[in-house]
């Protein structure tokens, strides 16, 4: 992916080297202020931390017009006019800053980057560090450590004053910098069964044209990792029509789309609704939407009412005091009718959403075991040789997969069906963990290969409609954190989102939470981290230590549960 153009202080600071401009060698990026203007009033809910950059001056040199434009990337306003300003005319028109967004790692010490300026032919190229890329989808993808970006421009003269005349497409900001330019919002679609509606995670541009993009977006269908995992009411060709944008009047969004072959029903229609409806719903401005479908305004009263997530309503499941035990605020209480585990090495136990059944891993993970909620005993329902932490979807499916994998994973129906689904990217790896997302449209897989980071794949899971899974997963999984050098467990904090314990190279292992596509946030620290466990909300979050100590995750600060002891948690599903 071609990275981009800059915007930030960060890149103000990269080419403050510029204007020294002689050489033609490799010159190190002091750091220096950068270049702009604060201005505030605007009524951008981002104005006051975002800096209006200012434009060429008369008689800049070739490195001061470098430098003014990547720092002018960071002023959106008016389709870029002041980063434009430092274009030629023909580049204006030519140059797409929102082709792509490389993202520069907070911490990057600016003097280990250099920039190199070929005099005679007035061209300049630099290498940056980067940590995440969005595409022209607004689709975030992060990079492995270590990944560079590298820059060229071309200058010539116009006008008697220096304007590049080739500058890649896009845009480079810094992580904090992103958060301030770019806002997080999700396209809804729908769960196979069509009981859910499914967030495809985006990043946009903070703009008054962000309606009509995410509209665009979600005409075109869902991210490929969710292919086949989600549906879409929207049929194959529809467009916004007349004037190709979403318009907004006191509060009321106008969308007008066209007909595309045969008119939909009204139940089409109510789903089409809702689909939009929920999409926009997070923009402020949006009160209210009206839909028209080939000119025919389309009634509120055909929306269906699909719940926008499942709710996780019951309290974690534990081992402690080798029993099957459940974890109500300060205290533990033991499963009814939990066999004693004390004999039987077992680990990882999961219970479903409806409290209906629990599974767990014996005999150093060899067997699968099942308790049913009505029953006495439990009883194996899957052997293996190394069997990871079983993840139990919404139809009471339980999935797992052996540790030392050979592409392949395994769900177990409720009525005992075992199904074998084909999963290309786990061949060869060391399965580590597995998260079925809670309304079963995606899985999350933590692998590793040899030496090599761990790695996070997540990838949609393709259902019939009784909501049995297909015979392999999705075949465009994106991978997550992949900032990471070792992630050593992971689990699903709401619909687009993990928590992880995981550390950078060289640091000690800590919480995190992930955007499926979106950037990674510390959440404080923890001693001993070992498990990690998050309700639906992503707000209630526990970590086990490997001594059994327990540390929830309340008010953005991590409380130890005292006289507590317990191992492997897990939420519902």
């Amino acid at each position: 992916m071609t990275t981009s153009r800059g915007k930030k202080g960060l890149q103000m600071l990269i080419l403050a080297v510029l204007a020294s401009l002689a050489l033609g060698a490799c010159s190190s990026i002091p750091s220096s202020s950068p270049v702009g203007h604060i201005e505030a009033g605007s009524g951008d809910p981002g104005a006051s931390s975002a800096r209006i950059p200012d434009g060429p001056e008369p008689g800049d040199s070739v490195g001061e017009i470098v430098r003014g434009f990547l720092s002018a990337g960071a002023g959106t306003g008016n389709n870029f006019s002041v980063a434009k300003s430092f274009l030629t005319e023909a580049e204006a028109q030519e140059w797409n800053p929102q082709e792509s967004v490389s993202l520069l790692p907070n911490e990057t010490d600016l003097d280990s980057i250099n920039a190199e300026v070929t005099s005679d032919q007035k061209t300049l190229t630099l290498s940056v560090p980067v940590v995440g890329l969005v595409n022209s989808s607004g689709i975030f993808n992060s990079t492995k450590p270590g990944t560079q970006s590298n820059l060229e421009f071309s200058l010539r003269q116009e006008n008697g004053e220096w304007r590049i005349a080739s500058a890649p497409d896009g845009l480079l900001v810094s992580q904090t910098e992103f958060q301030t330019i770019f806002l997080n919002y999700s396209l809804q679609f729908f769960t196979s069964d069509y009981s859910y509606l499914v967030p495809d995670s985006r990043w946009f541009l903070r703009s008054s044209s962000t309606p009509t993009a995410l509209i665009n977006e979600l005409l075109s269908g869902p991210a490929s990792y969710l292919s086949g995992a989600v549906v879409t009411s929207i049929p194959d060709g529809a467009k916004l029509s007349d004037t190709n944008v979403v318009t907004i009047e006191n509060g009321v969004a106008h969308i007008a789309l066209s007909n595309q072959g045969d008119a939909p029903t009204d139940k089409e229609k109510g789903m089409i609704r809702q689909q939009i409806a929920s999409t926009l719903k997070v923009i402020p401005s949006i009160s209210s939407i009206e839909l028209t479908i080939g000119g025919q305004v389309v009634s509120e009263s055909l929306q269906p009412k699909t719940d926008s997530s499942v709710q996780v309503d019951g309290p974690p499941v534990v081992l402690a005091k080798n029993r099957l035990s459940r974890i109500s605020g300060t205290t533990v209480a033991k499963v009814e009718n939990s066999p004693d585990l004390s004999k039987a090495k077992a680990s990882d136990p999961a219970v479903s959403f409806d409290d209906s059944l629990y599974v767990y891993l014996q005999n150093s993970g060899k067997e699968l075991m099942r308790l049913k909620a009505d029953t006495v005993d439990a009883t194996p329902i899957l052997k293996g040789k190394r069997l990871v932490r079983p993840s139990i979807d919404r139809f009471n499916t339980v999935w797992t997969g052996e540790r030392d994998n050979k592409g392949k994973l395994t769900a177990i129906g409720e009525d005992s069906t075992e199904y074998t689904i084909a999963t290309d990217i786990l061949s060869g790896r060391d399965l580590i963990d597995l998260e079925v997302s809670r309304d079963g449209t995606r899985i999350a897989l933590l692998s590793r290969h040899k030496g090599e980071p761990s790695r996070i794949d997540v990838v949609g899971i393709p259902r019939d409609k009784a909501g049995n899974p297909s015979s392999a997963v999705s075949d465009s999984p994106i991978e997550v954190g992949s900032n990471f050098d070792e992630i050593k467990d992971i689990s699903w904090a709401g619909s687009t989102s993990l928590v992880a314990l995981a550390a950078a190279e060289g640091e000690r292992v800590q919480p995190f939470r992930i955007g499926v596509t979106g950037p990674p946030a510390q959440l404080g620290e923890v001693p001993d981290g070992s498990r990690i466990a998050s309700g639906e909300d992503g707000r209630s979050i526990l970590v086990t230590s490997s001594s059994g100590e327990i540390y929830s995750y309340n008010s953005n600060a991590w409380q130890k549960l005292i006289d507590i002891s317990a191992k492997y948690p897990s939420y519902p599903g």
